[in-house]
């Protein structure tokens, strides 16, 4: 008797009700004639931005609609998917662009391709879906509930966080740098200038010239700096980890195995590493 009802949900959870799904998609270019501040969001799609022409911003949007439940969706998949390519969710005020907000669709996702000016302002949501951003020259914010971020090429201003993800970014000259992560591995390279890169329980990676004041922490993972022949001051710290540098380090104070502090290449900005249990190593 089980079986048989097992069998019977199964056979209702498979209906063409539960199963109907469609795809569509919508192109749009915007044109601009300034400086462009642009904003894009996604439930759970993905975010691809790239560099295009200097005065316009070019979306594609792709479309992706599911009925699971008959009783709970309202209008088939193709309706669904129909009405957001005839209007699709972008909203334009003189250079400020809006895309993906206040949506009310159900069961609906939306993957964006977009090609935005070099300088853009930008700022970049998606709730479970990645991100990937290359050679923009403005102000970056990256976030992300459960996927990774993959950014190369940035130069302006950056800020990278999501929940469980991975962060990679490959910089150039950015000036400021903030990345965030609750689970996640965090890998950085061409940092100049301010960083901040915390992670819950994953390592840390970075590559760069620490000009500015460097704080790294990390819960449960490992850290390896590599910055080459930079000076700055350290301060490190691990729960139960070592510590190791390549190049010599003129201490302050004692010198302890999980705690060191002192001067490399003669010392300059402060270099903060922090994790509980992992190691620390320098390049």
């Amino acid at each position: 008797m089980h079986l048989h009802k097992a069998l019977a949900l199964t056979a209702l959870l498979l209906t063409p009700a539960a199963l109907l799904a469609a795809d569509g998609t919508f192109d749009k270019t915007l044109q601009t004639n300034g400086a462009v501040t642009l904003s894009v969001n996604t439930g759970s799609g993905y975010i691809h931005i790239t560099p295009g022409s200097d005065s316009s911003v070019h979306i594609i949007g792709h479309v992706h609609a599911a009925k699971w439940n008959s009783w709970i969706d309202s209008g088939s998949p193709e309706e669904r998917v129909r009405q957001v390519v005839a209007n699709p969710p972008i909203e334009q005020t003189g250079n400020t662009i809006s895309i993906g907000k206040h949506t009310e669709y159900k069961n609906i996702s939306i993957d964006y391709d977009v090609t935005t000016p070099k300088g853009t302002d930008l700022s970049a949501n998606s709730g479970s879906g990645d991100i990937h951003v290359s050679d923009l020259s403005g102000p970056a914010k990256l976030n992300t509930g459960s996927g990774s971020i993959d950014a190369s090429g940035l130069s302006g201003r950056t800020a990278l966080q999501t929940g469980s993800g991975d962060i990679r970014a490959e910089l150039q000259s950015s000036t400021d740098v903030k990345a965030e992560t609750g689970s996640g591995s965090i890998r950085l390279k061409g940092v100049q200038g301010e960083l901040y890169a915390e992670t819950g329980s994953g390592d840390i990676e970075v590559q760069g010239q620490p000009t500015s004041s460097w704080r790294l922490q990390t819960g449960s993972g490992s850290v390896t700096l590599g910055t080459g022949s930079a000076r700055f001051s350290l301060d490190a710290q691990t729960g139960s980890g070592s510590v190791h540098s390549d190049p010599p380090i003129t201490t302050h104070g004692s010198f302890e195995k999980h705690h060191i502090t002192g001067d490399v290449n003669g010392g300059g900005p402060t270099v903060r590493v922090e994790t509980g249990s992992g190691d620390i190593r320098i390049h």
